[in-house]
């Protein structure tokens, strides 16, 4: 691509690797512990990348091909759902659900775990360890939401699934910008192809108060290729994969958010929702 026009030169922060980590699985606490221990054991660092506007190169082959893809809603997703939280599950996850039988006609199940809504405080990213934000704030750390192990056993428990039933297992997200057009803090999609995974991820236990899972913290390599979705309109989301058992180490698409040096003049703070979902083949 030599389009400029549709390129942005910022930063994402990846996961520094340790060496300590050979030896001492990294980990991430999500409460207070009193100083009991520290929230972490991992360093972040922010790189500076090149993210494309990947309209260009929508194709009905895009989920397979860079493990994400522009989908259709048929009906209109706003930030009125912050009003009306009740018509998430009762509306669009049966829209979700038909986006993912349409895609995957020969599985057996089709579930969707919990959806995130998130909307950007004026002040982030700067009063981030100062202000009690009333809503979740956009990641700015490339990851991927689960390992293959935490997403097979969240399937299994959140469902009632016996794992010896899961013959494939796919982790599958769903993200949408809420404000209208405007691409303050959007997401970034990194092409799964340009990943090593067996190299450049690691997985990292993330502990909360009564309960503890594991997602993949990500290492830093200049071949890999951001993309993002400029102006995502009422009916588009963006899906992309999270884990699929029939890949190695599951694979999954590194994914962050970022700060858009190109943000248009008084755009509105970014609005979001993100859906999990997973797709069972028996």
């Amino acid at each position: 691509m030599s389009n400029t026009n549709d390129e942005i030169w910022t930063k994402i922060d990846y996961t520094v690797k340790d060496p300590k980590h050979e030896h001492e699985k990294p980990y991430d606490i999500r409460y207070d512990t009193g100083g009991v221990m520290p929230s972490t054991n991992l360093t972040n660092e922010a790189k500076q990348v090149v993210i494309h506007d990947f309209r260009s190169l929508q194709d009905p082959r895009n989920f397979e091909e860079y493990g994400f893809s522009l989908e259709r809603l048929g009906c209109t997703l706003t930030d009125t759902v912050f009003h009306e939280q009740k018509s998430i599950e009762e509306v669009y996850y049966p829209v979700i659900e038909k986006i993912l039988w349409d895609k995957f006609p020969n599985a057996d199940a089709v579930l969707i775990l919990e959806y995130n809504l998130r909307k950007r405080h004026a002040e982030f990213p700067a009063g981030e360890n100062e202000i009690n934000f009333e809503h979740a704030q956009p990641v700015t750390l490339a990851h991927i939401d689960f390992s293959l192990d935490s997403a097979t056993k969240t399937a299994c428990a959140a469902f009632g699934i016996p794992q010896d039933r899961c013959r494939r297992l796919l982790a599958v997200n769903f993200w949408k910008s809420l404000q209208g057009p405007g691409n303050d803090w959007p997401l970034a999609l990194c092409d799964h192809r340009t990943i090593n995974h067996a190299s450049e991820t690691i997985v990292a236990d993330v502990v909360y108060h009564n309960r503890f899972t594991e997602n993949e913290k990500v290492y830093y390599n200049s071949n890999h290729k951001w993309y993002y979705f400029k102006n995502l309109g009422d009916d588009e989301i963006v899906m992309f994969l999270q884990k699929d058992s029939d890949i190695e180490g599951g694979g999954g698409v590194v994914h962050s958010s970022f700060n858009n040096p190109r943000v248009e003049v008084n755009a509105p703070l970014r609005a979001s929702i993100e859906m999990r979902a997973f797709v069972i083949f028996a």
